[in-house]
């Protein structure tokens, strides 16, 4: 009887099912405000950043420098279920302002370059591509670095390690 009172307790808490119902695709951002610094993240050039909780809560960066510095930061929601970035996509243009949406792709399946010039970005200029291929071209053509998202969400960028 004590046991099948606990699985009765343990099956209406919900525990598990709140994280297998829940939502943890990548969103559209409209009009939301960015998690680090209220900019208004639709308005701003890409790439941006999402992190989606177990719960299903999505919180939106402006930058990818922004989302550094969210994905270091404590959270109460707890460790992010999910983290998206954009997809620049091949000729992507550093002095482009245009605050269009692009493909949000899985940030640890990202390439990424940094130690690029940018104006007008939150934090440190970085940007993401889906293709490794893509972003080893950029990088060579922008005087970046190509750099993992391990190495991102973890190391200051001007101590990234070229190629990691």
């Amino acid at each position: 009887m004590r046991y099948l009172l606990l699985f009765v307790f343990l099956l209406g808490c919900g525990g598990a099912s709140k994280t297998a119902d829940a939502d943890l695709t990548a969103h559209a951002a409209h009009g939301d405000e960015c998690a680090v610094c209220g900019m208004i993240v639709d308005e701003q050039p890409a790439p941006r950043g999402q992190v989606v909780f177990r719960d299903g809560t999505h919180k939106f960066t402006c930058s990818l420098g922004d989302l550094r510095a969210y994905v270091q930061a404590p959270n109460p929601l707890g460790e992010p279920a999910r983290i998206y970035v954009e997809d620049v996509g091949e000729g992507f243009d550093l002095k482009s302002t245009a605050a269009d949406a692009k493909p949000w792709i899985d940030a640890g399946e990202a390439s990424y370059v940094v130690g690029v010039q940018r104006a007008g970005i939150m934090g440190e200029p970085a940007v993401s591509f889906r293709s490794a291929r893509e972003a080893g071209a950029f990088a060579e053509s922008s005087g970046g670095r190509l750099v993992s998202w391990g190495a991102m969400k973890t190391t200051p960028f001007n101590k990234v390690p070229l190629g990691n």
